[in-house]
């Protein structure tokens, strides 16, 4: 499995990166760590954890990313992973799930007492297109309803901060555009689910996208998108929570 970070991706892992770089973390979990990316660059890190995944493909290429780092990659749901941590990642599941407000109480058990949940998810159901149908969506998100169900699930909300400001929607009516023509071709749905991110929407420039887009190319864009933080104006959200004791200290 060949991957290649798109824009919006770089700009969803800085804002992830960031975040992990200013507190204290032992050891993580990522639940759909797909080809590993996000994987290497903790464990590159020094971090130690663990990445899950229900796509065979996506884990041998995230196995092989990270076969000489302290993380783990397994094929398993998130109920079946025992023990808990520091940090739990989940970028852009949450929005797939029929139950999301179950699973984010699955994603808090992962967690020990003062340890964070980190969300990515699409924003707008206004901004509803051709890649959320495509990639098997069942919503997008406002700002309130993420607090209201964190909440309903017991977490404690941290921040909910808008990302990928201006580029992201920038790009948004690409992806969608070459979604449609994929679409057009006769993609069958098992491919869709398998192929549902990454540069294969734009297979003519697989290899040119990591010349055009890097971190170094994209620094500016790093900057700007935090601008715009506490907008409403991206097309994704970068969700932190928090479990805290219950009340009376108990734990």
């Amino acid at each position: 499995m060949e991957w290649y970070p798109t824009p919006s991706y770089l700009l969803k892992r800085k804002v992830i990166l960031d975040f992990v770089c200013s507190v204290q973390v032992r050891d993580f979990l990522e639940v759909g760590c797909g080809a590993g990316d996000l994987l290497a660059a903790l464990g590159s890190r020094g971090y130690q954890g663990m990445g899950i995944d229900i796509s065979t493909d996506a884990l041998a290429a995230a196995r092989k990313r990270v076969s000489f780092l302290s993380i783990v990659v397994e094929q398993m749901e998130v109920a079946e992973v025992s023990g808990q941590f520091d940090l739990v990642i989940a970028s852009e599941v949450l929005e797939h799930c029929e139950d999301d407000v179950g699973l984010l109480q699955e994603l808090k058990l992962k967690l020990r007492t003062g340890a964070y949940l980190l969300l990515t998810v699409p924003a707008h159901m206004a901004k509803w297109g051709a890649n959320d149908d495509f990639c098997g969506h069942l919503r997008r998100y406002e700002r309130q309803e993420l607090h209201d169900k964190l909440v309903a699930a017991g977490l404690h909300p941290v921040s909910i901060q808008a990302y990928g400001v201006p580029l992201y929607n920038l790009m948004k009516p690409f992806y969608d555009r070459a979604i449609r023509k994929k679409l057009r071709d006769g993609l069958d749905q098992r491919k869709r689910t398998e192929e549902s991110s990454g540069m294969w929407l734009f297979t003519g420039m697989r290899r040119v996208f990591p010349l055009l887009f890097n971190n170094v190319v994209m620094s500016p864009f790093y900057l700007l998108q935090r601008l715009f933080f506490n907008s409403d104006l991206g097309n994704g959200y970068f969700v932190v929570a928090q479990k805290r004791p219950l009340s009376g200290g108990i734990k």
